[in-house]
């Protein structure tokens, strides 16, 4: 079995921040499905959905692809909900055969291919810059480097449109150990289509908001990143990987890693 596969483990240079955020996570519960199929999501991990009653139709992610995968879609959902990153509304899902996994909500009026609509002038693209650069500095904290342009959630939102962030089966614990080096492989997706993106429209990325993400990370204490664990089911993680991640969150390397990036940012070879 390959290595990622297994089961394993603020300086702000002077400038004044916003005190930053904890996060905020649902507590401990599951929607029910009423029934579950598969079908084509646009994902290899993403191949069955479930219609949930009001609650609406979820796209699981699920063990059998790799044993971490519920946690890891868990965890990386709730950093954004708690840092003021886009996200598509999660939530456990109780399978029809009585199993629990992670749900992404489909989310009605998805647009296919939004970033030739923005090449073609039918969305605004900089109107979407923001958001895109929230969802990029979180994808570089949790070495998300799979994202591909159809894994932001376009919809139309009144007379314009609005980006979500949704995909981290290949970002945190689904590589070799928790987050290492920081991504600048052009050959990674989530820096190429970074790259193809400026090259198309310009310089789009926004520091601050992209600064105000990582503060807030840097303000999750351990309470914080407990209670993230502790709200999705005790048997997505072993216990070890548990107190890798908590040992990891509070020695100084979370710290390093927010420290790192913000350099990035601030020098601009992150950008």
């Amino acid at each position: 079995m390959p290595k990622r596969r297994q089961q394993q483990r603020r300086a702000n240079g002077g400038r004044m921040v916003k005190a930053p955020a904890q996060a905020q996570v649902p507590q401990l519960f599951a929607v029910d499905a009423m029934f579950c199929g598969p079908g084509n999501l646009g994902s290899q991990d993403m191949n069955e959905g479930c219609f949930c009653g009001d609650a609406g139709f979820f796209v699981l992610k699920k063990s059998d692809i790799y044993p971490a995968l519920p946690h890891c879609e868990w965890f990386c959902s709730s950093l954004a909900q708690g840092t003021g990153v886009p996200q598509i509304p999660f939530s456990v899902v109780k399978h029809t055969d009585g199993n629990f996994w992670f749900g992404s909500l489909w989310m009605n009026g998805r647009t296919p291919d939004w970033w030739n609509l923005a090449q073609q002038g039918s969305i605004d693209f900089l109107s979407l810059a923001d958001d895109l650069s929230r969802i990029y500095a979180l994808d570089l904290f949790v070495h998300n480097d799979d994202r591909h342009m159809n894994n932001y959630m376009v919809v139309p939102v009144g007379t314009g449109h609005r980006v979500y962030s949704f995909d981290y089966s290949r970002a945190w614990l689904y590589h070799d150990a928790l987050p290492g080096a920081i991504m600048m492989d052009p050959g990674l997706n989530t820096v190429a289509n970074k790259v193809w993106m400026k090259q198309t429209f310009g310089q789009y990325l926004n520091p601050a908001v992209a600064l105000e993400v990582l503060d807030r990370i840097d303000g999750i204490d351990e309470v914080g990143v407990r209670a993230i664990l502790a709200g999705h089911p005790k048997d997505w993680l072993a216990q070890q990987q548990e107190d890798d991640i908590v040992d990891w969150w509070t020695n100084g390397a979370r710290a390093a890693r927010v420290a790192a990036i913000r350099d990035g940012v601030n020098d601009g070879t992150l950008l």
